[in-house]
């Protein structure tokens, strides 16, 4: 990997013309189109001060779909040998900076419709001021023309006195439209009309610094016209300047004059002014300062495009995975270049229809689903829905919002679609752990992309149909292991899979003894996979023992320091140690799986699918206002993670409307409101009510439900197992 701060643009600019430097097809829209931003980054390299970095990605030309920086049509390839570079970040400043200093976007751009953004249309140039102006002060002397001598002695290694902001207001920009007649359209010949322009300008001078990189076939007509101009322009200046010292009314001012011009050279001004013939010297004098001044300004300019303050960053082919980490880092709290950008622009190769939107379609496409996997809960709620194919899992979990996929979906696609290409024939023993890493993933030859693309889409719509119908999970985010979406996604790539109710249900099991046994608390990857195995064991008939999966259900809120029982009821915080919130969550996913009744309306019943669902939020159970003691505050307890109402026991969803009928009651009085059915579904049927002290109350209540809850989901899991014993 090689890293420099600076760079030559020239080099740069001339392999974006070569088509060494190309853009991925994936890179986001061009933004910098704002006349400002694109006179900031101009500014500060004409500076010399640090514009960031870029990023490069080299490989061969045909691993990804790319276009030419600038440029909306993608780029034929087929030509191109050897290696290139994928600007992977950048791309905003590398197609502005290379808009202003050369001609390559256009020459690249048969048609101005072909351009990433009408913003590109600007023609930049830098305004030198008239000598009078400022003699007069009207504008500042950046460059030394009031004296015709340039205000750095080594202009091509310098730092300038000015700073960017002071520089702003001496950049300045003219549009083109297709087919006009401006001289600075890139489109048309450059001709003498352009030296007209640029020294007629109605306050000052003009340098096109699209002239500073000359390329393509234009190139000897830009050093020429970039010559003239200078020189033309600096004729000017010397003209002004003569002819207002010959304006002056006395010997004494035109002296004064000639002292102030050479003020840097004192021994050759005596010598001048000791001349009878001085004033027509000076001419001369004017000439040779002119000649310099355009040397060393072309000298400046050329160093501030040639030595840019910009640090490249080169990754190899082999190394793309650690190029997502660097973009990570350079961009970070910003949009992040991922995995799936770089698989976008591999299977644009082998399909030129955007795939992003691809998968859109393909996952709100209408989607089927079998009853017969269902319990008869939910199948009863359900059924309308999947007899009028209204219900599509994938949006109903909310995996794309706001037109956006959900990177959790992006990450589980990837895995699924790894897993599978790697293993078609679904072998246990050939499922590894590299298959769900980011360099394997990036191997993926586009054909298997292509080809595996809407397979994987629908196979994560059914694992997503799963987890609404059976682990109550309303969203994907909901699914707090998200590689439990990739595993079950990979095995329902098999059809008998997915249609088989015994393998439903087997799943279910399984969640249920993963979450509440903390078995992918540690070491997500390598269990997922060890449970993968086993799994497809299991359903293909290879080995249906489940010695596995009873190790695991056997830990059900039993696994110390994750569920055990003294850790749920904060038996254990004088060590320092209290329940993880995810079992919060756990808790009422599993009650929300069952169904239940609403606690205060016996008319309504809590699912999934109820109408009130997307609104359903972890409350306490036992509200804290019941449970405060004299002087406690209800925020102070809510902020304790060691208080026993925070124990992930005492949650479960509600809606809003019983949150409002919950206040802050005494304990016996809140408990009487509650509908015994609602008691029943949620295990809160028991408490102490011989006790006056409302701790042990709360602590009792609590104790009895994890009991009983602990007995209820192990008896469950078994008997889900049932037919698998």
């Amino acid at each position: 990997m090689a890293n420099s701060n600076y760079s030559d643009f020239k080099e740069i600019v001339r392999d974006i013309d070569d088509r060494k430097i190309l853009l991925p097809d994936f890179q986001r829209d061009f933004v910098w189109k704002d006349e400002e931003r694109q006179k900031k980054i101009v500014a500060s390299v004409l500076t010399k001060m640090p514009i960031g970095s870029i990023l490069l990605l080299t490989s061969s030309a045909d691993e990804y779909c790319s276009k030419i920086i600038g440029r909306n049509a993608d780029l034929n390839t087929s030509d191109i040998t050897g290696d290139v570079d994928f600007l992977l970040d950048g791309q905003q400043r590398i197609t502005v900076l290379t808009n202003v200093f050369s001609n390559v976007i256009h020459d690249k751009c048969p048609r101005v419709s072909e351009l990433v953004s009408p913003s590109l249309k600007r023609r930049f140039f830098l305004k030198i001021p008239k000598w009078i102006d400022v003699h007069n002060g009207k504008e500042a002397d950046l460059f030394g023309i009031q004296t015709l001598a340039f205000p750095l002695a080594n202009p091509d290694v310098d730092i300038p006195e000015f700073l960017s902001g002071e520089i702003l207001s001496f950049i300045e920009t003219q549009t083109f439209n297709a087919n006009d007649n401006k001289p600075y359209n890139p489109h048309n010949n450059l001709s003498t009309d352009l030296d007209q322009f640029c020294t007629s300008f109605s306050n000052g001078y003009l340098i096109p610094l699209y002239l500073l990189i000359q390329t393509g076939r234009k190139k000897s007509q830009m050093q020429l016209r970039f010559k003239d101009i200078m020189t033309r322009i600096s004729e000017y200046i010397k003209s002004e300047m003569y002819d207002y010292f010959t304006s002056l009314p006395s010997d004494a001012e035109q002296r004064a004059f000639v002292k102030k011009v050479m003020h840097d050279d004192p021994d050759e001004c005596t010598e001048l002014l000791d001349k009878v013939t001085y004033v027509d010297e000076f001419e001369t004098v004017l000439d040779n300062r002119k000649d310099i001044w355009v040397d060393s300004m072309k000298i400046y300019l050329d160093s501030c495009v040639k030595t840019v303050y910009l640090s490249q960053i080169r990754v190899s082919a082999s190394q793309r995975g650690r190029a997502i980490d660097i973009y990570e880092n350079l961009n970070m709290g910003g949009v992040s270049l991922n995995t799936f950008d770089l698989i976008m622009a591999r299977v644009a190769k082998v399909d030129k229809k955007n795939f992003l939107q691809r998968i859109k379609e393909s996952i709100e496409s209408t989607k089927t689903y079998p009853n017969s996997v269902l319990e008869s809960s939910i199948k009863t709620i359900l059924s309308s829905a999947l007899t009028n194919k209204t219900y599509n899992a994938t949006l109903k979990t909310n995996c794309i919002n706001k037109g956006e996929l959900n990177p959790r979906y992006i990450d589980a696609f990837l895995d699924v679609l790894c897993l599978y290409c790697n293993n078609p024939s679904f072998d246990p023993d050939k499922y590894k752990v590299d298959f769900i890493k980011k360099d394997k993933i990036l191997n993926l030859v586009p054909e298997e992309i292509n080809d595996n693309c809407e397979k994987v889409i629908n196979a994560l719509d059914r694992a997503l149909f799963f987890f609404q119908t059976r682990c109550g999970i309303r969203t994907i985010g909901e699914i707090n292991y998200n590689l439990m979406l990739v595993l079950v996604g990979t095995l329902f790539m098999e059809d008998s899979y997915f249609y088989n109710y015994e393998v439903h249900r087997l799943l279910e099991a399984w969640y249920w003894s993963v979450v509440f046994s903390g078995e992918y608390d540690k070491d997500q990857n390598s269990h997922m996979i060890s449970n993968l195995q086993n799994i497809v064991r299991c359903v293909s008939g290879t080995n249906r023992d489940l010695t596995w999966l009873n190790s695991i259900s056997a830990n059900v809120l039993k696994m110390t320091n994750f569920s055990d029982k003294d850790l749920l009821l904060m038996n254990k915080v004088n060590e320092d140690r209290y329940p993880k919130p995810v079992l919060r969550n756990f808790m009422c996913q599993y009650l929300l799986s069952g169904t239940y009744m609403d606690m205060f309306d016996e008319t309504k019943k809590i699912s999934v699918f109820c109408e009130d669902a997307d609104t359903l939020e972890a409350h306490h159970i036992i509200p804290l206002g019941s449970a405060k003691k004299v002087g406690e505050i209800t925020a102070d307890i809510r902020k304790n993670p060691r208080h026993i109402c925070n124990s992930p026991l005492n949650f479960v969803y509600i809606t809003k409307a019983a949150n409002k009928d919950i206040s802050d009651d005494a304990l016996d009085a809140y408990e009487k409101k509650i509908q015994p059915a609602a008691k029943a579904a949620l295990f809160i049927s028991s408490y102490t009510p011989a006790s006056h002290d409302t701790e042990i109350k709360v602590r009792g209540l609590l104790e009895s439900r994890y009991s009983m809850m602990q007995g209820t989901i192990s008896g469950e899991i078994n008997d889900l197992l049932t037919n698998w014993m």
